[in-house]
């Protein structure tokens, strides 16, 4: 009996006033992405797996929902959008329709043994650019992820690894974590204050190939649960600097005022 009131362990509803918070950051994401020049693409919840499980580290794969469909074929529920995205453009893609600018939006599922309680669902919006092997293109879509959490009244730190050129903006470590698919700059995006980590990114440029069109790549995902969480908490921090009911991230970005929030 106790089943029919229990979800499995990693996802839950979003309710009312949860569901209408994410629709309200998603709306400012879509809103900067696209004023930016980038255009959405919509990519299954399913595919065959066999098509990624050259580009999978042993762990990436253990994190993916796998079953039999009814054709015999191994299908994989979405994990990871980066490789969506190149299977999906890559067949498309002609030289002179480069660089592409995209970004797409969606939930993707993990099954994470070593984090227990941790989400299993977790929706995601990401942008990348498609064509340009340039160190600018790399400096563009870290200015970009850091202006989104400057969007949401917080103060971004881009930590970088990977890669020869220097980005004085940013500061640089030595990362030697797993690096999957990439190729060159790896970054991640935190909220200066917390430390808590919003997005990650980086170039992959030989993913592309891999399903049949080569082309450069380097773009980000942004996590929103995390963001939602920590917006939340800010809002606690400064609610008497607002108006009640209202939360920083459901302020117009030109009514903040930094002094409030930071």
């Amino acid at each position: 009996m106790a089943r029919k009131f229990r979800y499995p362990t990693g996802v839950r509803p979003l309710l009312i006033e949860e569901t209408a918070r994410r629709r309200r950051i998603e709306a400012r994401f879509v809103d900067v992405l696209e004023r930016a020049g980038f255009a959405e693409i919509v990519l299954p919840i399913i595919d065959y797996a066999e098509p990624y499980a050259p580009l999978q580290a042993r762990d990436s794969a253990k994190q993916s929902y796998r079953f039999i469909d009814r054709e015999g074929e191994l299908v994989s529920v979405r994990s990871d959008f980066t490789p969506m995205v190149a299977r999906a453009l890559a067949p498309s893609i002609t030289a002179a329709g480069l660089p592409l600018r995209v970004y797409y939006r969606g939930d993707v599922i993990r099954c994470d043994a070593s984090r227990l309680g941790a989400n299993r669902e977790m929706f995601q919006i990401g942008a990348e650019i498609v064509g340009d092997p340039s160190n600018d293109a790399d400096l563009a879509v870290m200015r970009l992820a850091a202006d989104l959490v400057r969007e949401f009244g917080m103060t971004p730190k881009v930590v970088y690894s990977d890669v020869a050129p220097a980005f004085s903006e940013f500061e640089y470590v030595d990362d030697d974590d797993d690096a999957g698919y990439y190729t060159g700059i790896r970054f991640h995006v935190y909220d200066s204050a917390s430390r808590r980590k919003f997005a990650q990114g980086g170039r992959y440029d030989r993913l592309y190939e891999a399903f049949g069109t080569p082309a450069a790549a380097v773009g980000f995902t942004f996590t929103i649960d995390e963001l939602t969480s920590e917006r939340r908490q800010l809002a606690g921090r400064n609610a008497g600097t607002l108006p009640a009911g209202l939360e920083p991230a459901d302020l117009p970005a030109g009514s903040r005022r930094s002094g409030d929030f930071e």
